[in-house]
């Protein structure tokens, strides 16, 4: 299609110019015959907010002249009163620049411009933390009350941003009750919303969030009909977007001292208390007992690590404790049994924790639980070796004769023929036989101890999945990015401890680098590593720089390079 010669016009308009404040208006960018008409970029004008609208066109052919009309549409919000100029600005096409300008005046509901309004009057939000200070891991509450006038409905979509990616677990607010407050004289709703979440390290963590709600507007223009019924049902709403102001706050993350902190520490913090019970308590030697021991109170409870059994020497261990996990508790299983009549009493178990009220690691230990182990009726046992131990006399016999003499010892004669031959022979393929069974059984060996096969990969399987995650993160990938970090952690770590895919997780891995001694602060990077992981892949996808993907990507690689370093039983 081609287009006239004069060049291509652009103007902007603005419907209607006047308009109350809470009503919205529509801004218009009208271009017509332009090549590439192309959407403009609207300049930021503080105390007002747009949303695109779409955009029409039309084409014609009058007199052998074409016309393109091309309009983007988009709608204002005015977040309070006052008159507004948008622009000047630059639209640009076919090598063309256009300048546009517009204004728009907002006054307040009573029509009189003299008295400004805005929605900062009617909604605004607080945001808290119910402490200054904590420690890294340990349990801290934010609340976020939103405060709106009793003459402003809110829809219930609520957008919150601003806060801080990295570091913090996942934050996942949950609305509470809602109530009423008075405000110079003034009666407001209060919304109410909390979220319970926890630092992975340390330092100053700033919260300073935008939030946007939608306000439901009555449509003043629509008249409602004569008949109640259809005036009812046409008498319908909408919503704008307000941005909401809020405060800042922040709170101060402390480290977990290195000083007196037990051998047997593994990642609790907060205000635990510990008790142990064991059922039955009246048992033979091998019967099995199940030991629970009990951690309650105030804390990280899904980083608190089954205490370790003291005494594996008198009692035996079957399989891993079992975890019940509980809303202010965690319950762990151990099924143990004596292995001999001596036990008297389950041993002390003890459990290790950082005391977030004390600032002090502590260790609490149970009391030892008394026993009786009755030894096994060995009646049966005694008569058996009793009979066995028996000793009959032999019988009486007569003496040999000459001739008796002479057939045994043409029988010894005969005995010693055939069992010649096999004097060299035997004992070669009884060599030769065990050679090939002992043979066999090393090669077996090896070839059945897949914890060592699997160890031997653990590296070169990290190593490949690193590579791809370098590669999705030159190329922008998020979410390849993660898979690929997913499976460096899940590749490297199950081949490392001979774990099925399904028992690979956070708490599995921690287990056993806090048994090896691994650095607590790498097992916290670590751990942190996990979440962002999981929470990326499983979570809503969040779009990161390359620079943020490069940084996790090498903490991620150092971590690994360490465990290496590290002897696992």
């Amino acid at each position: 299609m081609a287009f006239n010669a004069i060049g291509f016009e652009a103007t902007l308009k603005i419907q209607p110019p006047l308009i109350q404040f809470g009503a919205t208006a529509t801004l218009s960018i009208e271009v017509r015959n332009a090549k590439n008409a192309h959407q403009p970029a609207l300049p930021d004008v503080s105390g007002l907010r747009f949303v695109g609208a779409g955009q029409s066109q039309n084409s014609s052919w009058v007199n052998g002249k074409s016309d393109h009309f091309v309009s983007f549409n988009y709608t204002v919000s005015p977040q309070q009163t006052g008159t507004f100029t948008i622009g000047p600005f630059n639209y640009k096409a076919d090598g063309e620049t256009k300048t546009l300008q517009g204004e728009l005046k907002v006054v307040g509901t009573s029509g009189d411009a003299a008295q400004p309004q805005s929605w900062a009057d009617m909604i605004f939000a607080k945001l808290s933390a119910n402490r200054e200070s904590a420690y890294v891991q340990e349990p801290f509450e934010l609340i976020l009350l939103i405060y709106s006038r009793q003459d402003v409905q809110l829809a219930g979509n609520i957008n919150l941003q601003g806060m801080p990616e990295t570091g913090l677990g996942a934050l996942q607010w949950q609305e509470l009750q809602a109530g009423r407050e008075t405000i110079s004289n003034m009666v407001y709703a209060v919304r109410r919303f909390g979220t319970r979440t926890r630092a992975m390290c340390s330092g100053l963590f700033d919260f300073n969030p935008s939030i946007t709600v939608q306000v439901v507007v009555p449509d003043r223009n629509r008249q409602r009909g004569s008949d109640p019924f259809f005036g009812a049902f046409f008498n319908q709403t909408e919503t704008r977007p307000v941005d909401v102001s809020v405060n800042k706050t922040s709170i101060t993350i402390k480290p977990l001292p290195e000083t007196g902190k037990p051998a047997g520490f593994s990642g609790a913090v907060g205000r635990f208390s510990f008790q142990v019970s064991a059922q039955p308590l009246k048992v033979l030697p091998g019967d099995p007992i199940t030991l629970t021991m009990s951690v309650t109170g105030d804390g990280n409870f899904d980083r608190v690590m089954p205490p370790l059994f003291p005494d594996s020497e008198r009692f035996r261990l079957y399989g891993e404790p079992v975890r019940k996990q509980e809303a202010d508790a965690v319950r762990f299983e151990q099924v143990i049994s004596p292995r001999n009549a001596e036990v008297t009493e389950i041993p002390a178990v003890s459990f290790a924790f950082f005391d977030t009220q004390s600032g002090q690691y502590q260790t609490v230990k149970s009391a030892p639980i008394p026993i009786t182990v009755t030894a096994t009726s060995n009646s049966t046992a005694q008569v058996f070796a009793a009979k066995e131990s028996i000793i009959l006399p032999p019988p009486e016999t007569p003496f040999a004769t000459e001739s008796d003499l002479q057939r045994i010892e043409s029988g010894l004669q005969h005995l010693w023929q055939n069992v010649r031959p096999w004097l060299w022979t035997g004992p070669t393929i009884l060599a030769l036989g065990l050679a090939l069974f002992f043979g066999r059984r090393i090669q077996n060996s090896r070839r059945n101890n897949m914890a060592r096969m699997r160890r031997q990969k653990a590296p070169k399987a990290a190593r490949k999945a690193l590579r791809a995650a370098e590669h999705a993160q030159r190329h922008g990938d998020t979410t390849a990015f993660y898979d690929a970090l997913w499976h460096a952690l899940t590749d490297y770590f199950g081949h490392r401890f001979n774990l099925p895919p399904g028992d690979i997780t956070a708490t599995a891995v921690l287990k056993k680098l806090s048994a090896a001694g691994f650095n607590l602060e790498q097992m916290n990077r670590l751990r942190s590593i996990f979440e962002q992981v999981e929470t990326s892949r499983y979570g809503r996808s969040v779009k990161q720089s390359p620079e943020n993907m490069k940084t996790l990507q090498t903490q991620l690689d150092q971590l690994l390079s360490q465990c290496e370093k590290i002897k696992f039983q």
